[in-house]
């Protein structure tokens, strides 16, 4: 019986069945935020791959066939590829060389005028960015990047899900980038 019950669970699981989905996740997203704290204990950076693991395991859930193993095994395995792409993603970022001292020497205690601007410039360029999305997507940005708040705490005061929490911040990030995007200086110029 038991086993009948986990080929129906998995079926269940493969059809995108809600009910099945949404135990499965608040049984999984715990296990994958520690796993991800052990490899990088930044909470923030756990946060978001969580996020990202989960996007994609409801993206690509017509990929799972439950004749391959089960559900957990498949998101674990979505999440080690996560990792490894956070990997790539480090490696790829230039290395420091030399002596700290020396580049700590060379730094001013103040910024630069042009630095000064750049950052005006930059708050400014968000600031309009954010205007322009919509009124769900501002407050959950700003309730996640400029609070600092955690997703749980978000979820109670919208009064809605962790789960739709890390899909409405990951799409407000994605509505974000783009209207940056659109106000960005083309390359053409130069």
């Amino acid at each position: 019986m038991n086993d009948e019950l986990e080929q129906q669970n998995r079926a269940g699981f493969a059809e995108g069945n809600g009910d099945i989905w949404r135990k499965f996740l608040c049984r999984e997203i715990p296990l994958l935020y520690g796993m991800f704290m052990k490899r990088w204990p930044n909470p923030s950076l756990a946060e978001e791959l969580v996020q990202k693991t989960v996007f994609d395991a409801v993206r690509g859930c017509g990929s799972y066939d439950p004749s391959r193993g089960s559900p957990e095994e498949w998101i674990f395995g979505i999440a080690r590829n996560n990792i490894r792409l956070e990997i790539r993603k480090r490696a790829s970022r230039p290395a420091f060389n030399g002596n700290i001292s020396s580049y700590l020497n060379a730094i001013d205690t103040r910024p630069l005028p042009d630095e000064v601007l750049e950052r005006k410039e930059t708050v400014a360029a968000i600031r309009l960015a954010l205007r322009r999305l919509e009124s769900k997507e501002q407050a959950i940005l700003k309730a996640k990047y400029i609070k600092g708040l955690p997703a749980r705490d978000i979820a109670q005061q919208m009064s809605i899900t962790e789960k739709a929490v890390h899909s409405l911040l990951y799409r407000a990030k994605i509505s974000l980038r783009q209207e940056l995007e659109k106000k960005a200086p083309s390359n053409e110029d130069e």
